[in-house]
């Protein structure tokens, strides 16, 4: 499998009867029992964009509405807590000096249609994962193309502004993918006071200090963790107690269990979470009650699912369960915890699978929408 970072996107339709539905389905309020869902990915210039769609809650049904912003390589998304407005990146910026973008976007609650606020860069080359901090009041960036990590700060109307602090990580690995550092995923730990980054290129999780008032980072202390040559951390999620960090790799096709403890990193467990190497592990996410953990494989098109031990943090693989599609490169739960969203961007689709919020475990559905080269599925709070 190609990773499209490093090769020319190939060429997929948008489904035509998605776009058709556009220009109806956008004029319409959705009803109260739907949800707005936003997908980023990787479209070619006849179809690249942001996707809108509404899912019916209580039946798992997926209707899509079509491009809602038409965006350079949206790739991942991310939505502000309480204003109607949703970030997205532009993975771009790959070239010698060159920077990518962060666009922060209005939403029409009703219509889901997109109208962008502003534009700034994003402090680095090739951003590939966004979050906010805990007052909504930054907006940090990671860069797989250069291994920078950012800082925008999050005007009162939800607009950006160009990056208040950059770090520069360093780092690199024995596998061909790393020859540098690639951020590719950040976070704030629980304290609110350091900032987590996965570097797939350094085989590292940088701590930076983190200073929410004036959006600074400081360069990685001590408490920064090795992993193992040729890892490639890729995605990390925080259990909702904040006590438990879990860390999907990449290149090794593994998930680690951390506890957090005073800004410190213990590692509780190692488990593999797919088959041979190369380009595995995608996402990784926690349950809204903290019980269960879902892990996307890419060369296998599946999610594993694992029951965590609420005592120790720990996990234990459950259930394995193909997507419905190819290469889900990403996937999120729904607000009600009983729909998992997959995004295969090998095939061009968006599936819905059935979660069990009893058990933990998925199962199919038929309900699939077309999406090209889909990467990245959002809920925001406000839809």
């Amino acid at each position: 499998m190609t990773d499209s970072r490093h090769g020319s996107p190939t060429r997929r339709a948008v489904a035509a009867g998605a776009l058709g539905l556009m220009a109806t389905q956008a004029a319409q309020a959705a009803p109260r029992d739907e949800q707005l869902v936003y997908v980023g990915g990787q479209a070619d210039k006849d179809g690249q964009g942001i996707f809108a769609a509404r899912l019916n809650a209580p039946r798992g049904t997926l209707t899509p509405i079509g491009v809602v912003a038409t965006l350079e390589r949206p790739t991942w998304l991310v939505a502000h807590p309480s204003l109607p407005v949703l970030y997205a990146l532009s993975e771009t910026g790959y070239g010698p000096g060159e920077q990518g973008k962060v666009h922060a976007l209005k939403a029409d609650r009703a219509t889901g249609a997109l109208t962008v606020i502003s534009t700034v860069a994003s402090g680095g080359g090739g951003p590939a994962h966004m979050s906010l901090d805990d007052r909504a009041g930054g907006l940090l960036v990671a860069h797989y193309g250069t291994g920078h990590v950012a800082v925008l700060p999050v005007r009162a109307d939800g607009g950006l502004e160009p990056p208040a602090s950059v770090q520069a990580n360093t780092g690199s690995g024995p596998s061909p993918q790393q020859q540098g550092p690639h951020a590719h995923a950040v976070m704030v730990d629980p304290t609110g006071r350091q900032v987590l980054v996965a570097d797939l290129g350094a085989d590292r999780v940088f701590v930076h200090p983190y200073d929410a008032a004036t959006r600074t980072l400081g360069p990685p202390g001590e408490a920064s963790i090795a992993l193992p040559p040729g890892t490639g951390p890729r995605h990390m999620a925080l259990h909702p107690t904040g006590r438990y960090l879990y860390l999907l790799s990449e290149i090794l096709p593994e998930i680690r269990a951390y506890r957090l403890r005073k800004g410190q990193l213990e590692l509780l467990q190692t488990l593999r979470a797919g088959g041979e190497p190369p380009i595995n592990g995608a996402e990784v996410a926690v349950s809204h009650d903290g019980r269960f953990v879902y892990a996307s494989i890419r060369v296998e098109h599946v999610i594993v699912v694992y029951a965590v031990d609420e005592a120790k943090g720990t996990l234990q693989e459950i259930q394995r369960i193909a997507t419905g599609g190819k290469t889900p490169w990403s996937f999120s739960l729904d607000p009600t915890g009983r729909w998992l969203l997959a995004a295969n961007q090998g095939s061009g689709t968006v599936t819905v699978l059935a979660r069990n919020t009893a058990s933990g475990r998925l199962s199919a559905t038929d309900q699939v929408i077309a999406v090209d080269r889909p990467t990245c599925v959002v809920f925001p709070a406000w839809g």
